[in-house]
């Protein structure tokens, strides 16, 4: 799969940033080159095969490589897992989603797992066990505080490890793990055709067999990674195990939550699952939003829904050939509102964010109108056939003046509602609004189709860049291209009212960074550029592609200023790793280094706020 320029930078500048330079300078040759054996990368990279052996291993603990082994030569081969390498930036908003679900306990385990990369599970026993051994060494702390242990034994280890690989941020090593998903496909192609078609492949018939048996081929090999999974699920899942340990309580205290998980097998090798990361990372993006625009109390519920309807989905983007479904397998999920409301905290007021407005100015059936089919294109308005049959409908039970009297009696509706009809209140919120947050497909039964809510979500990011760096006169010429189509100077002056000096000077600024385009259409057949005509269009794609690149050479940039300033403060920053100096910076530095040491770690900050937010204009784009 061909990587831009910009982001085969921005993967080698992050390994070089948590791995070192040798490794960076490994992956930087398999990212010029391509797929390559030791000795190749050895030429290339002009290392010697120890330090290429050091490099591949670094590189392939923290599965940023794929292999394979040439059938001929017997050399493995090695290229790049970039998404990997990429998903290095998100560490940070990651281990927060794992503390805010799962506590410190489940942050501490995951931050491990991505500091070790892939782990054994009795290695990872075994380093907590020596942690946990030397903090409850009581005469190692005789002068020194004791820390607090976010792990603080075998079987909350056990549990957490549990949860985590239920939930699928963790899965296991398999033997195809590090087969990049080409080879495997080849390898799936080969042995459907060993097995199923040995004299070829004949007919239409046949044709779409083939195609079933290599995506059925294609779901086991993914389906490897879940054993665990399965093994657990065996047991009845964590929330099954809880409520048989409360029904079976003793003595009126029940068994310790740890003890309810059975033991791993010590054997098996685990990694972080970055698909599923990026499913829970969407999840709190769409959730933020609802905050922002409908409120918090709306935005908790959205939260408590999508958490019920992402149990099961592994990835953002499904596979076209592994994924696909026949007729008696599509089958939308959806969640009830008593099922939401059973996640809900009894501590939160959901008569909060509802609007409280006569029932005389709500059409009842139109905004619990159900949707049993998912938009095809893009999430359609409310016709207008709908609104207008308010006084037909039946649906308004109070009128202005029985209003005002509840309110001067303190009996408002809203306080009035049963607590599933407030949810549902918040629920039907989401529905009516543009982006589609939710579809109410049957009754009391909701859903999210996350395909076109992420489009409409796009579409709304590229405009909000558009209007911030071409301005709201640059916003409208695009809305203009895309609603007309392509056009010419005069007719695009003709419908925006501008001025024409300012009409080419907006276009032509937009044309250089991407949001507009030109196309030549020659009068005759000479193709005389003068006597041609160049008519204006949007291409929202190709404009998704330049966003993109700039986002990665930006966050390239960010990481070459750290870098440099690195280097300009190498002096200070050495000091301040002093084991007598770290944490009592001020105390031990002198006035000027320190203030130099406060604004380096203020530069740095910045820098990776900066980063943080690319990558959120980045995960929209092209992960979401």
């Amino acid at each position: 799969m061909a990587v831009i320029k910009e982001k085969a930078e921005c993967c080698t500048l992050l390994v070089d940033e948590l791995y070192g330079q040798l490794p960076a300078r490994v992956y930087a040759t398999l990212f010029q080159r391509g797929k390559l054996s030791v000795r190749l990368i050895s030429q290339f990279s002009k290392l010697s095969a120890r330090q290429v052996k050091n490099g591949l291993c670094v590189l392939q603990q923290h599965n940023l490589l794929f292999y394979s082994v040439d059938a001929n030569s017997g050399e493995a081969e090695y290229s790049v897992n970039h998404e990997y390498a990429y998903n290095l930036v998100r560490t940070g908003k990651i281990l927060e989603m794992v503390d805010n679900s799962y506590g410190p306990a489940g942050r501490d385990v995951m931050q491990n797992l991505l500091l070790l990369g892939q782990t054994r599970i009795s290695d990872l026993v075994a380093a907590y066990q020596a942690k946990i051994n030397e903090v409850n060494n009581d005469d190692a702390w005789l002068n020194d505080k004791k820390p607090e242990l976010a792990i603080k034994s075998k079987a909350q280890l056990n549990s957490v490890l549990c949860r985590l690989i239920e939930a699928e941020l963790i899965d296991v090593i398999h033997s195809k793990t590090f087969q990049s998903a080409h080879e495997i496909e080849k390898q799936v192609h080969r042995e459907v055709m060993d097995v199923y078609f040995p004299n070829g492949i004949k007919g239409t018939k046949a044709k779409v067999e083939f195609e079933q048996r290599v995506a059925e081929g294609l779901r086991k090999v993914r389906e490897e990674s879940k054993t665990l999974k399965r093994k657990l699920a065996q047991n009845g899942g964590a929330s099954k195990r809880r409520k048989l340990a409360v029904g079976n309580e003793t003595n009126g205290a029940p068994e310790e939550e740890e003890d309810l998980d059975p033991a791993l097998d010590p054997r098996q090798v685990i990694r972080i699952n970055y698909e599923k990361c990026i499913v829970e990372l969407r999840s709190r993006r769409l959730v933020q939003y609802v905050n922002e625009t409908l409120g918090e109390t709306t935005g908790y519920v959205y939260g408590q829904l999508l958490k019920q309807l992402t149990k099961n989905i592994s990835r953002c983007k499904s596979d076209p050939l592994i994924d696909a479904l026949t007729p008696e397998e599509k089958v939308t999920p959806s969640v009830t509102t008593n099922e939401i409301l059973d996640k809900v905290k009894t501590s939160i007021d959901l008569t909060l964010g509802i609007g409280k407005i006569p029932s005389k100015s709500i059409s009842k059936s139109a905004a619990e109108r159900l949707t049993p089919f998912a938009p095809k294109d893009k999430i359609p308005f409310m016709n207008q056939d709908d609104s207008d049959d308010d006084e037909e409908d039946g649906d308004y039970s109070d009128s202005d003046e029985e209003m005002d009297t509840k309110k001067e009696n303190g009996d408002a509706p809203v306080a009035r509602m049963s607590r599933p009809e407030q949810l549902r209140q918040h629920l039907l919120l989401l529905a009516e609004g543009h982006p589609g947050f939710v579809r109410h497909c049957g009754e009391d039964e909701w859903t999210v189709d996350f395909k076109p809510l992420m489009e409409n979500l796009r579409a709304t990011e590229l405009d909000s860049i558009i209007e911030q760096t071409s301005g709201r006169q640059g916003l409208r010429l695009i809305r203009i291209l895309r609603t007309k189509g392509k056009l010419g100077e005069q007719a695009l002056q003709s419908l925006s009212l501008m001025r024409k000096v300012d009409l080419q000077q907006k276009m032509l600024e937009m044309r250089l960074v991407g949001f507009a385009h030109t196309q030549e259409v020659p009068r005759d057949n000479k193709a005389d550029p003068k006597k041609s005509i160049f008519l204006w269009y949007c291409d929202t794609e190709q404009a998704y592609s330049s966003l993109i690149a700039k986002c990665y050479a930006t966050m390239v940039h960010c990481l070459q200023v750290l870098e440099v300033r690195r280097q300009k403060d190498k002096d200070v920053l050495s000091l301040a790793k002093r084991t007598n100096v770290k944490g009592k910076e001020k105390d031990m530095m002198r006035d000027e280094s320190y203030a130099r040491f406060a604004k380096f770690l203020k530069d740095e900050r910045l820098l990776m706020a900066e980063m943080m937010r690319i990558d959120d204009t980045l995960a929209l784009l092209q992960d979401y």
